[in-house]
């Protein structure tokens, strides 16, 4: 089930940071099994066809013009958001000594005082996301070998909704699309049951927050 959960999460990213397949999918006018192949292309995923298919139609995008969109946007006004600069991220490969060593990293984390850590899981890789001053802490407490990939110059924006998500379909689609049209990139992206987390490079941070600002009043 978790393993389900994963891959899903995963493919939903992937449509719902871009904004001409999300509305291609609103629209009903999108081929699943291409788009899947697409997906499976683009992204080097060595997810099975079968498994991307699967979580491609259970995204949750309502049609263009429909209901779920003006329900989407009413939960927008009524979300909280703040920025934070000064990000920094870990990809790492997903192995039993790289998740022994995220649970030691947790109660070295100065929560008091406003240091945070997001761990985004997906099917292959774990990503942290962590303020930047703890960046070599957080890089010499794993083998080289288990680092993918890291960025030190990224912005994160929270958005904390009043209602469940799960309840208001569109939500995220709308928030990248108008990203997406604004020429920002989402580079990151967890989704909780009434939260949202997005990572931008840090030169798009105030651009992207007042986007989402204005989306919100």
């Amino acid at each position: 089930m978790k393993e389900t959960e994963n891959i899903r999460e995963h493919v939903w990213k992937i449509i719902g940071t871009d904004h001409s397949i999300t509305s291609g999918i609103g629209r009903g006018i999108i081929n699943t099994r291409a788009l899947a192949k697409y997906i499976q292309k683009e992204y080097n995923s060595r997810l099975s066809l079968d498994a991307i298919i699967s979580a491609i139609r259970r995204y949750p995008v309502p049609p263009v013009g429909s209901r779920g969109a003006n329900a989407a946007y009413a939960l927008l006004h009524s979300a909280k958001t703040r920025t934070i600069t000064k990000v920094a991220s870990l990809s790492l490969r997903k192995t039993e000594d790289v998740h022994q060593k995220l649970a030691e990293l947790l109660p070295r984390i100065n929560y008091s005082e406003g240091d945070f850590l997001r761990i985004l899981e997906a099917a292959k890789i774990f990503k942290i996301i962590f303020d930047r001053k703890n960046y070599k802490m957080m890089l010499s407490s794993f083998r080289k070998q288990d680092v993918i990939g890291s960025e030190s110059d990224l912005g994160m924006i929270e958005m904390v909704y009043q209602d469940s998500l799960q309840k208001t379909p569109g939500v995220f689609s709308v928030i990248s699309g108008e990203l997406a049209e604004n020429g920002i990139s989402i580079l990151d992206a967890l989704i909780c049951s009434n939260e949202h987390i997005i990572i931008v490079n840090a030169k798009d941070t105030l651009k992207a927050f007042d986007i989402i600002y204005n989306l919100c009043n």
